[in-house]
């Protein structure tokens, strides 16, 4: 990745990328003017040259040119309102390390603008998950899962109140991580048992912060403190089985897994998007509820959008989009061709790997 020093930008110049800190939050804009006391400043901060951060959706920036322009433009519309709603999230989570109060106003509205762009691009949001890099994985991590929350939620007919906080507690399920040491919460190895007792702690924390902090509502504070539970009752941190989980905790539990398990982590690489729904299949019943499960996975792209694909026709292809019900069965522009396949109409071509 390319370094540019501080000392090769002159005094007056726009600075090329945004700046951010060790915990992803942006420090100066793109475009912001260099000057020898900005320059300074972040030597005092030890920082003597600058990266370009990499887009969440890189993967998919670099594959978009083979898809049609209507889909890009949705795409287009999708990041935006993304990237708008994480960078708030960011901010508010930051506020309240500071201040240990959450603006609800703020929060209300990150989730009734995804709502209202998940509403206009149904298909985009449920084609692109699992094709994001995760960088500031807390904050992006919060984001999808209230992305799967509301798309979930919409699958099972859910009126827009009961949306809006499925989309909530989706966004403040892990907020007592904010009250977990960075040494344990970005450890790049394997927890000790010690600390794997205080990360577990992250659950009761958020419950009490968001019933007795802020006051929210038990559908939003239930999830916080019960996403890790697990049907059959072997969880943390009450060890309670299904039949005493809020539905809310269950749609969180299955949106929480399957978006860390596709999210590239400081310890582990992404799990692809087929793989991780044969695993979140593989745990239902004892760890997840399985009608929930079979709601999700009818309700998400097994191949999303800019996936890179081979079919057994020996062909590399991209996949540019997908069949509404039929998740095995997208269609696939071939590289370097002017051919598009469609799956649902060829039943003797089937993807035989995705390619990273």
């Amino acid at each position: 990745m390319q370094k540019i020093y501080l000392s090769q930008i002159p005094d007056g110049a726009p600075i090329p990328y945004d700046l951010y800190n060790d915990k992803d939050v942006i420090l100066i804009k793109k475009g912001t003017k260099m000057s020898s006391d900005l320059k300074k400043k972040l030597q005092r901060n030890n920082i003597i040259y600058l990266t370009p951060q990499i887009s969440p959706f890189h993967i998919l920036d670099n594959r978009i040119k083979y898809l049609d322009d209507d889909v890009i433009v949705e795409i287009e519309k999708v990041k935006k309102v993304y990237s708008e709603s994480f960078y708030e999230l960011v901010r508010e989570f930051e506020i309240f390390k500071e201040s240990k109060r959450l603006d609800k106003k703020i929060i209300s509205d990150i989730a009734e603008n995804l709502i209202s762009s998940i509403s206009n691009n149904q298909q985009v949001y449920a084609s692109i998950q699992g094709i994001r890099r995760k960088d500031a994985y807390t904050y992006l991590h919060s984001i999808d899962v209230s992305i799967l929350m509301i798309l979930l939620g919409k699958s099972m007919n859910m009126d827009n109140r009961d949306i809006e906080d499925a989309a909530i507690s989706g966004l403040l399920h892990d907020i007592g991580k904010t009250k977990i040491a960075d040494n344990i919460l970005l450890k790049p190895d394997k927890l000790t048992e010690d600390e794997q007792i205080i990360m577990q702690k992250h659950t009761t924390y958020g419950y009490d912060i968001l019933r007795d902090q802020m006051g929210y509502k038990e559908s939003i504070y239930r999830p916080a403190r019960e996403h890790h539970e697990t049907m059959d009752g072997l969880g943390y941190p009450d060890r309670i089985s299904g039949r005493d989980m809020h539905l809310y905790s269950k749609m969180v539990a299955i949106c929480d897994i399957y978006d860390a398990i596709t999210s590239d982590r400081v310890y582990k690489n992404a799990m692809l998007p087929h793989i991780a729904v044969e695993y979140i299949m593989s745990i239902s019943n004892k760890k997840l509820d399985s009608v929930l499960v079979r709601q999700f996975i009818q309700n998400i792209s097994i191949y999303p959008i800019g996936t890179k694909v081979l079919l057994n026709t020996k062909e590399e292809g991209i996949i540019v989009d997908n069949n509404e019900g039929f998740s095995l069965r997208p269609k696939v522009q071939i590289i370097g061709t002017d051919i598009r396949r469609d799956l649902l109409n060829e039943l003797t071509v089937f993807i035989e790997n995705i390619i990273e």
